[in-house]
């Protein structure tokens, strides 16, 4: 009887442990640790993070610094998600100068905030510094094809489903991208935009266990449409029609 209080009490942990999700918390565009002369910056905020996000440049003023430039963060773009993400698309106030480091810091966090990238090789939080590499970037990113839905998932987690519509979207350019994804509803009409980065060439719309860009409320037929934008602003916007999809359904609920 011991024993299996023990073992009940440790599963109870466990699954304590993985229902919870944080409060808070900021993640950067480009993932990566260069930077062109003409880059831009995107800022995720997660649940509490918020008001950070909406207070860039009002309460939160957000720089690229090194010991010889402060520059300036300009705000081209707040895109709201629909479960406890919001996201800024930031420009440099002039271009940045080759050869540089620059990090970068939003002044007056709560200091419950951290700006930081995860080192997994060490272990370790560490500033998020670019170095600048030379040349502009000026070619607009091409998809190598036109995306197309390649499967949906739902998975039960702690605090709640896992919901994905899975795409398959494979992009042609020499930096990072992004994807501006749109999705209308066809019952309301309703219609949501967020940047979403595809990860070898898939890309994820919905939402995980505790926050994401869509959530499938708004009835059963979707449509979409993507945009890419690279990490120096180059933008190729959606031509032609939009993509139909029908939102992910449980097993229980397909009609026998």
């Amino acid at each position: 009887m011991k024993t299996f209080l023990i073992i009940f009490i440790s599963a109870l942990s466990i699954m304590s442990l993985n229902a919870k999700c944080s409060y808070n918390g900021l993640t950067v565009f480009p993932t990566g640790k260069t930077l062109r002369q003409n880059s831009i910056i995107v800022i995720d905020g997660y649940l509490g993070s918020y008001a950070v996000i909406i207070g860039l440049n009002k309460k939160h003023p957000v720089f690229l610094v090194n010991e010889k430039q402060k520059v300036k963060l300009n705000v081209k773009e707040i895109l709201n998600g629909e479960f406890g993400l919001t996201q800024a698309v930031l420009i440099p106030d002039t271009i940045l100068t080759v050869g540089l480091d620059y990090t970068l810091v939003i002044d007056s966090l709560p200091s419950y905030e951290k700006l930081y990238r995860w080192n997994s090789n060490f272990s370790r939080r560490e500033p998020i510094v670019y170095k600048v590499v030379d040349g502009l970037d000026t070619t607009k990113p091409v998809f190598k094809k036109i995306p197309q839905e390649i499967k949906k998932s739902i998975i039960e987690l702690g605090c709640g489903p896992e919901i994905f519509v899975v795409f398959e979207c494979n992009v042609i350019d020499s930096s990072e991208c992004l994807i501006k994804a749109t999705v209308k509803s066809k019952k309301t009409g309703k219609e949501t935009s967020y940047y979403v980065e595809p990860e070898n060439g898939i890309l994820n719309i919905g939402h995980g266990m505790c926050s994401g860009a869509f959530v499938f409320d708004e009835g059963d037929k979707y449509e979409i449409e993507f945009s890419i934008m690279d990490s120096s602003g180059n933008f190729n916007l959606w031509t032609g029609n939009r993509i139909k999809f029908t939102k992910p359904i449980y097993k229980s609920d397909v009609p026998r």
